[in-house]
């Protein structure tokens, strides 16, 4: 799945490379980030891109989060039955927390070139949109997630280990910023952009088609441990993936299929 495997189309020079992704309609907020495009083997854009990523998510994440807890209101919740009938399985936590190892997969899975630093941008672009569009609910939307009353009368009894991961989770998660479930939404994201990247390559790495298969199974764990730690609602789950679903197929894919169709359009014989 490393994309250091495979062969990288050569560099231009740092203006030229600035020029051509502005042409492709990414943003100038990033150019400063391209300078680190020569650091830690090419590997230094890409990081320092995922790292904005996860300061904007989480910064945006707590303002919006604390803002809910001291308002203490509920708009609309959109508790069921079906909510208390799924059981708090406190060890699921640990597939909980694998939310924060997807921020790797972009890295490992976009060339180090110029071809994949565009392509990481769409990807932290469409990120962005989807966070606006996440804070935005949670402000108009709140919904206090009150099954997590049903994990948190487990806690006495609980193994050791987990009782620490939860309680850490509790001091920096208020049970607000319910719906749409970034831990669903974001990581579809990465997913969906990771699989294209697989498929894409198939020639190249013949295990392309396992990696993808362990990646969705990873995802689909990773949604539903979202119900069984009680940190969510069915409907977050659901609306999570509609977004993460939305916001790939009309923001990031056409721009990264748009990028494959000039390409394919400029090696096309021309006629004399």
């Amino acid at each position: 799945m490393l994309s250091a495997h495979l062969p990288c189309t050569p560099m231009r020079d740092h203006h030229q490379e600035l020029e051509a992704l502005r042409s492709a309609g990414t943003w100038r907020a990033w150019e400063p980030l391209l300078r680190l495009r020569d650091i830690w083997r090419g590997y230094g854009f890409h990081v320092g891109v995922m790292a904005f990523l996860g300061l904007f998510g989480i910064g945006g994440y707590e303002a919006t989060l604390l803002f809910a807890t001291e308002r203490g209101l509920t708009a609309w919740s959109p508790t069921s039955s079906w909510d208390y009938a799924v059981p708090a399985l406190p060890w699921t936590v640990l597939i909980y927390l694998t939310l924060y190892l997807y921020s790797v997969i972009p890295v490992l899975s976009t060339r180090r070139d110029e071809r994949g630093r565009r392509e990481l941008l769409f990807l932290a672009q469409g990120m962005i949109i989807l966070f606006l569009i996440s804070f935005g609910v949670f402000l108009a939307m709140p919904a206090e997630i009150v099954v997590r009353t049903q994990m948190e009368a487990l806690l006495p009894s609980m193994n050791p280990l987990y009782r620490m991961l939860f309680e850490g989770i509790y001091l920096i998660d208020r049970p607000f910023n319910s719906w749409p479930s970034l831990h669903v939404s974001q990581s579809l994201l990465i997913i969906l952009f990771a699989h294209r990247w697989l498929a894409l390559r198939t020639g190249e790495l013949p295990s392309a088609g396992r990696w993808n298969a362990l990646l969705w199974v990873a995802w689909v764990a990773l949604s539903l441990s979202i119900l069984t730690t009680k940190q969510h609602f069915i409907w977050d789950m659901v609306t999570g993936a509609a977004l993460g679903a939305l916001i790939w197929r009309a923001y990031i894919l056409p721009r990264l299929d748009q990028r494959i169709a000039a390409r394919q359009t400029a090696s096309l014989p021309t006629s004399a």
